[in-house]
């Protein structure tokens, strides 16, 4: 969806890693199989949360006698190499993928429908299935719903904003301390859809009253903006937080994780509700979903892996240990549960994106938009009427999952 999950360096010899493996697969499979005993898994996550995830998979490993081979990966490598190995025997037998992806991606992933028990599907909401379901067919399981929340400097912010006006309020009084992800990547439509959602608006519909209502405030905050929106991204703009340049900006769990591991939070920074709008709340579902590529080597141990994740103490151990809270909370009155407060209020008003094969250009038409809006000053009508060229751009996914998603 959205973060490079390594390191400039880490990324290229991950990245050549990575290359080297799918391009091994494809011109050897010919003549031999993939190793039996081992399943490579594609994963969007940062170089130490893929070492916890290999300490955290070593009772399948135990249980199967083989072994899990994670790929620190980014969203859109995974995808790619997806592709790449459509039409072949592949080297990946679980991809994880963005919720964004999915419209396109399950065109190269294997039903799950079979795989899914009825106890299984307890552990999320039905609106999260509903996200990772395509005509009638389950191809993607949930993995690690995560949601954004508000990041604040709890020692120059006591009392955080709750509501527009507040926030407003508080970036008339407190120039360039509020950031918004601006960069032309689809951080940039998780941080605007809370406001378009909640002022009634429809990701779906740029046009709609609500949505042009959602930009219209956007564009009032837009003077009193971190003169870095325009570039900032999740790490940047998290980096400008534990710097103290800026107060206040959106974000999703991994920040206060890299927070807390700085000694920045919770003495510093905290979590909280996104401020509500005319219609209440909302936040964009993101994170993982896992699938089982059609090229993949070995999709009964792909699986049985799947099934292995899907039960009540595999998902609360996931939790305790890579502190993704996505099916369970924190315990009550632990650190995890401060530092997570602001993510735990916002699970009830979590919202999907839609989830259509239109979907990267519907995000691109916004992105366009949103840009105009906050750093052109554009009258947010005649952006969206710029950004949808003709009536053949509009992505017609109205009857899409965009209800709540959790």
């Amino acid at each position: 969806m959205y973060l490079s999950r390594t390191s400039p360096p880490s990324r290229i010899r991950n990245a050549v890693r990575f290359l080297s493996l799918i391009l091994t697969a494809l011109f050897c499979a010919c003549h031999r199989s993939p190793p039996p005993d081992q399943l490579n898994i594609a994963l969007a996550v940062f170089p130490d949360e893929a070492a916890r995830y290999s300490a955290f998979v070593s009772g399948f490993e135990s249980q199967h006698h083989v072994h899990v081979n994670v790929l620190a990966q980014t969203y859109s490598d995974i995808l790619q190499a997806m592709r790449v190995q459509a039409a072949s025997r592949g080297s990946l037998d679980l991809v994880e993928l963005d919720l964004a992806m999915l419209g396109e991606a399950h065109r190269y992933a294997q039903p799950l429908d079979a795989i899914v028990s009825v106890s299984a599907r307890a552990l999320f909401s039905n609106q999260a299935w509903d996200a990772a379901s395509i005509d009638g067919h389950l191809y993607f399981v949930p993995h690690r719903l995560m949601w954004q929340a508000m990041i604040y400097n709890r020692i120059e912010v006591p009392h955080p904003p709750s509501t527009w006006n507040e926030l407003a309020r508080f970036a008339r009084d407190h120039p360039g301390r509020l950031a918004l992800k601006g960069a032309r990547y689809e951080g940039a439509i998780c941080d605007v859809m809370p406001f378009v959602w909640t002022a009634g608006g429809d990701e779906c519909a740029p046009d709609s009253p609500g949505s042009i209502r959602a930009l219209d405030f956007l564009q009032r905050l837009a003077p009193d903006l971190n003169d870095e929106s325009a570039v900032f991204r999740e790490m940047s703009v998290l980096e400008a937080q534990a710097r103290g340049s800026v107060w206040i900006h959106f974000n999703w769990p991994f920040a206060i994780g890299y927070l807390h591991a700085k000694g920045l939070a919770p003495n510093v920074n905290l979590s909280a509700l996104i401020p509500a709008g005319p219609e209440g709340r909302a936040t964009p579902l993101g994170g993982g979903y896992l699938a089982i590529p059609n090229s993949a080597p070995h999709p009964k141990l792909a699986a049985e892996f799947l099934q292995y994740l899907l039960t009540a103490d595999t998902q609360s151990q996931l939790s305790r240990e890579l502190g993704w809270y996505g099916s369970v909370p924190p315990l009550p009155g632990s650190e995890d549960a401060e530092l997570y407060a602001g993510y735990v209020a916002m699970r009830p008003y979590v919202r999907a994106r839609p989830t259509v094969d239109c979907y990267p250009d519907l995000s691109d038409q916004w992105r366009r938009a949103i840009r105009a809006v906050l750093f052109d000053g554009a009258p947010p009508a005649s952006a969206i009427a710029s950004s949808i060229r003709s009536s053949e751009d509009r992505c017609d996914c109205a009857q899409s999952n965009s209800g709540p998603a959790l």
